[in-house]
């Protein structure tokens, strides 16, 4: 793995040899912190203790192979859309289990999530239309904006969580626990 960081390093640098004039810098929005991070390492760049990097040279080539490396989503801010495609349960499993909690603008639309534990999550902004959230474990979790119409929150556990600006028309909502 080093050796591949090491490569894409060297490309990235011999890449922003070759452009002069005045720098541009670019924004890429990734689907969880723990991606940004170890993404904006590999390719010089800056990360925001959040889930964006900003980098001065934007080589798909070399963003894509660095997002493959971290198994990660990406898309640049400012485009008409900046929802990332789509987050696997499993890769939001597997980050979760390492400690990352932010998925900020993650699309989970209609993803299986029930009975998982996901307290303190951060799904800010997330698309979570038609996703069955039953009986899972979202205390003190930030869904702040989060999209959650048509999705079945029957028995799941917001205690605690920001639910400011959420969207959760035509949700099922039977037995869940929505205290504080």
């Amino acid at each position: 793995m080093k050796d591949l960081q090491q490569k894409l390093l060297f490309l990235t640098s011999k890449i922003a040899g070759l452009s002069n004039g005045a720098r541009k810098s670019y924004t890429l929005l990734f689907d969880s912190c723990y991606a940004a991070e170890n993404v904006a390492f590999m390719l010089g760049g800056q990360w925001d203790n959040c889930n964006s990097v900003v980098i001065s040279v934007a080589d798909e080539i070399a963003i894509e192979t660095a997002a493959k490396i971290v198994d990660a989503r990406w898309c640049y801010t400012g485009k008409s859309s900046t929802l990332l495609p789509r987050l696997s349960v499993e890769v939001l499993k597997r980050r979760y289990a390492l400690g990352d909690r932010h998925f900020i603008n993650a699309n989970l639309r209609g993803a299986d999530l029930s009975n998982l534990n996901l307290s303190q999550v951060n799904l800010g902004w997330a698309s979570l239309q038609g996703a069955n959230l039953s009986s899972a474990n979202l205390r003190n979790a930030d869904l702040t904006g989060a999209d959650l119409s048509d999705a079945n929150l029957s028995e799941a556990d917001f205690t605690g969580a920001n639910l400011k600006r959420a969207i959760v028309s035509k949700t099922q909502l039977n037995s869940a626990k929505m205290s504080n």
